[in-house]
C-alpha cells in the first residue's frame, strides 16, 4: 500500500448528504444489456456490478433503469416501474454492499429517445420534436401527464429504497425526458413548462419535489445533468443553482443530448478526446453551488483523478468505460500499482452493446459480461509447461492468463517488439491510446510470471515430444499481397509499411486501395504527412469505414474530407501506368490519379500454425487470434483469456 499522502484526496472518506463513502470512486451508470428482456436483475446482471465493487469503488450507480412502460429505452435495461422487480434489486444491492460500496441506482424515462418497438409506439416527450433525421415524432405531454410522469419518478424512487439502495441517481442529462424539458433544442412549448429557462426547469423540480416526498428527507438523491446540451454553461450554471435549491444532495456533470455539443469540433472521435475533458464544466459548476460535484468525462489516471480533486474542480471522480476496462482500478490506484492498470482507451467498442441488442462486451477487458464463467478458473491443480508462440493481443493475454494460474509459460515473438499489430494500430492518427494497451498488455504478462522472449523464432519442428504440456499458436496474420498491372519494382507497398515508414513517404501522389478501416486511416496518416491521396474502394460511399462503430466513422470520414483525400467508391485500379493510376468505376469510366505510390490495404491472411504437427507432439494445443481468422483486438484478446484459463 503506498503512504497515505500520495493520494489523500482520492481515497479519503466522502460525503454525498448523510451517505459516506469509503473513497471518492464512483461508478458512473452504464446501460450493459444483461438484464432480462422483463426489465429484471439477473445473474449475470449481479456479478458484473458485484466485480466492480470488489474492485473498491466507493460508490457504484446502477444503471439507467426505467420508470414506466413507455420510458424503456433499450431491449434488456434493468426497470424499476413495478413492484415484482423489487426482490431482484434487493438482492443486487445486498451482493454489492458485502463488498463494502455504497450502491445507487440512476432512475430514467427516455422521453422522445426511448424506442417505440418496446414502448408499444408510445413515446412522450415535451414537444412533438424528433431528436434526429431518422427518429420517430413524440407525442407532447399534456400537463396531466406531466404530473402522471413525476409520480412515476417518484414511485421508482419509493422501490429503490425499498430495495434497499442507498441513493437514487434522477438521469437528467443526454437527451433523455428531463433533459427534453431542460433544453430550447427539444422543449417548444409555451405552457407553464416551456418557454423561459425557469418554465423549462420547471417539470425537473416537479420530479425532484416529487422524489423527496417518496423517500423522505434522509435518503440521498442525486441528480445527472449536461452541462452543455441545447444551452450554454450559463443556462447550466442556473441549473445546478436550481437543483440545489431543490434538495438534491449531489451533481453528477455530463454533456451531450439535445444537440451538438461544441466543446470539442465534429470530427473529433472520442479516442481523441483529452483526458478529463469534462473538468473545467465541472470546475464551473463547483464554484457555483455548494453541493458535491461528481465529474465524468475520459478519466483514466490516477494521478489525474488526485490532481481534479486538489485543484477543487470537483468533490466526486466518475469512472464508467474505465471499470469495465479494469474494475480493479480503486484498488490498484490506492496500492501505487499504476502501471497494472488496463486502461480505457476510448475506442467505443462497448456501445455495440447498445447499437447490436447484445450484452455489454469490452475491447481491452474480455471478463466484461462474462465474469462468473472467467471467475470459475482458480490456480491449475498442478503447474504445466507452457508455450506461446507469437507476441501480438492473443498471446500476451493468453501468456498472462495461464501465468495468473500457477503455469510455466514462455512465449516467443520473431519480431523485436512485443505487441503484433497493436504497434501499427497505434500509429495512424489520435490512435495513440492503443500503446497504452500494448504496454499494459506486455507489463501484466511479465508480472503475472510469464517469460517473455521477442526476436526469438518459434520453430515446431526442434520441439520435442514431452518438452511442453500445451502449446498456445498465436501467430497472428500478414497483409494480403496484390499484383497491379503496371507497377514498377516498389511502387506498392502494403499500408502495414507504409505505417511505419518504409517508405517515408511525403509530397507524393499517392493511391490508397481499400475503403475498410485501415485504408481510411492509412489515407489520413498519409494526407497529414503532405501526400495527395486519392482512396479506391470498391464498396460504396455509405460503406466507407464501415467496420468501425459510428462514433468513429462519422469524425473520421470527416477528417479525411477536410485533409483533401479523394474518395472515389465502386472502383477499382485496372493498371499503373507513367506515374498515373487508371481508376474504373463500376460503369466502365475512366480516370487517371497521381500514383507515384500504390498503398494495398485490402485486409491480412492468417499466418501458419503447424496445427498437426504440433497436435503429434503436444497433449494440448490452442489456436488463437488473427491465425484463426483475421478480426477484431476484442476477439484476440478474448480467445488468448480463454484459452490461458483453460489450461
Amino acid at each position: 500500500m503506498v503512504e497515505a499522502t500520495v493520494r489523500p484526496r482520492l481515497f479519503s472518506p466522502g460525503r454525498m448528504g448523510p451517505m459516506q463513502l469509503r473513497n471518492r470512486v464512483v461508478m458512473a451508470p452504464m446501460v450493459v444489456q444483461l438484464g432480462s428482456e422483463s426489465g429484471a436483475v439477473t445473474q449475470r446482471t449481479v456479478d458484473y456490478y458485484v466485480r466492480r465493487a470488489a474492485g473498491g469503488a466507493g460508490l457504484v450507480i446502477v444503471e439507467a433503469s426505467y420508470i414506466a412502460p413507455e420510458a424503456k429505452a433499450y431491449a434488456c435495461q434493468l426497470g424499476i416501474d413495478r413492484d415484482g422487480l423489487v426482490p431482484g434489486h434487493f438482492e443486487l444491492v445486498e451482493a454489492i454492499h458485502r463488498h463494502g460500496a455504497k450502491v445507487a441506482i440512476q432512475i430514467h424515462h427516455g422521453g422522445g429517445r426511448a424506442d417505440p418497438a418496446l414502448t408499444g409506439g408510445v413515446l412522450v416527450a415535451p414537444s412533438p420534436v424528433a431528436q434526429d433525421a431518422h427518429a420517430v415524432v413524440p407525442r407532447e405531454a399534456t400537463p396531466q401527464e406531466i404530473e402522471t410522469l413525476a409520480e412515476s419518478y417518484a414511485r421508482a424512487a419509493g422501490r429503490a429504497q425499498r430495495a434497499g439502495y442507498d441513493a437514487v441517481e434522477i438521469h437528467g442529462a443526454h437527451g433523455y425526458l428531463i433533459h427534453e424539458f431542460l433544453s430550447p433544442a427539444s422543449n417548444r412549448r409555451s405552457d407553464a413548462y416551456g418557454g423561459s429557462p425557469e418554465n423549462r426547469r420547471r417539470f425537473a423540480g416537479l420530479v425532484i419535489r416529487r422524489v423527496r416526498e417518496a423517500v423522505g428527507a434522509r435518503f440521498p438523491v442525486l441528480f445527472r445533468m449536461s452541462a452543455e446540451g441545447g444551452y450554454g454553461i450559463e443556462t447550466a450554471v442556473e441549473i445546478a443553482q436550481a437543483l440545489e435549491a431543490w434538495g438534491v444532495d449531489a451533481i453528477h456533470v455530463s454533456v451531450g443530448g439535445t444537440a451538438p455539443i461544441t466543446l470539442v469540433p465534429p470530427d473529433t472521435s472520442p479516442m481523441a478526446r483529452p483526458e478529463g475533458w469534462l473538468t473545467g464544466y465541472a470546475a464551473t459548476l463547483k464554484e457555483r453551488v455548494s453541493v458535491p460535484i461528481i465529474v465524468v468525462g475520459e478519466i483514466r489516471h490516477p494521478v489525474f483523478a488526485e490532481e481534479v480533486l486538489a485543484q477543487g474542480k470537483a468533490d466526486f471522480i466518475a469512472l464508467g468505460r474505465q471499470l469495465l476496462a479494469d474494475p480493479d482500478w480503486p484498488a490498484k490506484a490506492e496500492a501505487g500499482r499504476d502501471d497494472e492498470i488496463r486502461l480505457c482507451i476510448s475506442c467505443d467498442y462497448c456501445r455495440l452493446a447498445l447499437l447490436l441488442t447484445r450484452p455489454i462486451r469490452c475491447l481491452v477487458n474480455p471478463e466484461v459480461g462474462r465474469e462468473r464463467e472467467f471467475s470459475a478458473f482458480g490456480p491449475a491443480a498442478a503447474p504445466k509447461r507452457v508455450i506461446v508462440v507469437g507476441g501480438g493481443p492473443a498471446g500476451l493475454e493468453a501468456a498472462r492468463a495461464a501465468a495468473v494460474r500457477g503455469h510455466h509459460v514462455t512465449l516467443s515473438e520473431r519480431s523485436a517488439e512485443l505487441g503484433g499489430q497493436l504497434h501499427l494500430a497505434a500509429l495512424p492518427p489520435h490512435k495513440e491510446k492503443i500503446e497504452w494497451l500494448r504496454r499494459c498488455l506486455v507489463t501484466q504478462a511479465r508480472k503475472a510470471g510469464a517469460e517473455l522472449s521477442p526476436s526469438t523464432i518459434f520453430r515446431p519442428e526442434g520441439l520435442a515430444e514431452g518438452e511442453a504440456d500445451a502449446v498456445v499458436v498465436a501467430t497472428g496474420a500478414r497483409p494480403v499481397e496484390e499484383q497491379v498491372p503496371g507497377a514498377r519494382a516498389g511502387q506498392v507497398v502494403s499500408a502495414w509499411e507504409v505505417l511505419e515508414g518504409r517508405p517515408p513517404a511525403r509530397d507524393l501522389a499517392v493511391v490508397v486501395l481499400g475503403g475498410r478501416q485501415l485504408g481510411c486511416e492509412t489515407a489520413e496518416f498519409l494526407a497529414e504527412r503532405g501526400n495527395r491521396v486519392t482512396l479506391v474502394s470498391r464498396s460504396r460511399t455509405a460503406e466507407l469505414a464501415g467496420d468501425v462503430v459510428a462514433s468513429y466513422r462519422g469524425p473520421l470520414l470527416a477528417r479525411l474530407r477536410r485533409l483533401g483525400v479523394a474518395l472515389r467508391t465502386r472502383c477499382d485500379v485496372r493498371e499503373v501506368r507513367d506515374g498515373q493510376a487508371i481508376v474504373v468505376e463500376a460503369g466502365g469510366r475512366e480516370e487517371a490519379v497521381g500514383a507515384d505510390l500504390v498503398i494495398l490495404a485490402r485486409g491480412s491472411m492468417p499466418e501458419p500454425t503447424w496445427l498437426e504437427l504440433l497436435r503429434t507432439k503436444v497433449p494440448e494445443v490452442y489456436v488463437v487470434g488473427d491465425c484463426v481468422e483475421p478480426r477484431m483486438i476484442a476477439d484476440a484478446l478474448y480467445e488468448g483469456a480463454w484459452a490461458g484459463s483453460q489450461i
